[in-house]
């Protein structure tokens, strides 16, 4: 088993430490196989089967992300709780992978000046959105266009195939 299908089959909670260090481990295009390949189930689902279990993780996953920089001015429980909240709802497509990669990608990329806050993290969640459905349509046409050409090529056989059976 590789270790992307290890990731969506075998580890079951976010904050199950394997699960950040794979996350360490990947890159998008890590994030795009997973996604094409065995999605896992979305936020939004996850929050109608288990809401609390949902949005305490995605929160446990903001205060591990403020902890990172060690801020000084942190975000309070209420507004961790609606920061998860509008993710989930206004994000529906999304995992605990892509926020996790999002927030790997924020702690990479962004500069924090002693705070973060829910609009920060919705800002970088919709730009993850963003670039991971870029480069998930980016591959499907790749894919395709492999597929057109394999067919084209099997088109060409066939015809010369049925010419030389013409001529015989």
């Amino acid at each position: 088993m590789t270790s992307l299908q290890n990731i969506v089959k075998t580890i079951t909670s976010p904050i199950d430490p394997l699960f950040n260090r794979q996350i360490l481990k990947m890159n998008m295009n890590d994030v795009v196989k997973v996604q094409l390949n065995n999605p896992p189930a979305s936020l939004y689902k996850s929050h109608l089967l288990e809401e609390e279990k949902t949005i305490d993780i995605l929160m446990l996953m903001f205060i591990k992300f403020q902890d990172f920089y060690n801020c000084k001015t942190k975000m309070s429980k209420e507004q961790l709780e609606e920061t998860a909240y509008i993710i989930v709802n206004e994000h529906r497509g999304i995992n605990f992978i892509d926020v996790a990669m999002c927030l790997k990608l924020a702690k990479t990329k962004e500069k924090i000046y002693d705070r973060i806050d829910g609009g920060m993290i919705l800002g970088w969640i919709k730009d993850f959105g963003n670039i991971k459905t870029d480069l998930i349509v980016l591959e499907r046409q790749k894919q395709k266009s492999k597929q057109n050409s394999e067919w084209s090529a099997l088109g060409e056989r066939t015809s010369i195939q049925k010419l030389k059976d013409f001529l015989k």
